[in-house]
């Protein structure tokens, strides 16, 4: 994006910063930039950065599901469920996204059955 893509390892931190923020990879790429797919190649050739990465989206995620935990919980005002279940799902696929493979599968998300009451979440 117009500077040279020498990769650094001080990236390694600020890569955790943005992503423990809740923000996504477009979001490191901004703070560094970087066009999306220097990343990649950075990620794929430099075993710290891309454990940073991990590290990142991991404390991200832990946030999202503290902020739906709140939500569920009654803790949030213009919680929006609705909302909620499609970040998880879009945002965090490995952990959330409904098998696409079984169609006939008519079983509620986990997310959704959290919602429903079916299953019950403690608060810390």
């Amino acid at each position: 994006m117009g500077t040279p893509n020498v990769y650094k390892k001080e990236y390694c931190q600020i890569a955790i910063d943005v992503l423990s923020s809740g923000e996504s990879l477009a979001a490191v790429c901004a703070e560094l930039n970087i066009a999306r797919s220097t990343l990649y190649e950075w990620r794929d050739s430099n075993p710290e950065f891309k454990a940073a990465l991990e590290q990142g989206l991991q404390k991200a995620q832990r946030d999202w599901e503290r902020l739906g935990r709140d939500g569920i919980n009654g803790n949030l005002e213009k919680f929006s469920q609705a909302a909620y279940i499609f970040t998880m799902k879009n945002r965090f696929r490995a952990d959330y996204a409904e098998d696409k493979e079984d169609k006939d599968n008519t079983a509620a998300s986990v997310l959704e059955k959290i919602l429903k009451g079916e299953i019950k979440v403690k608060s810390e």
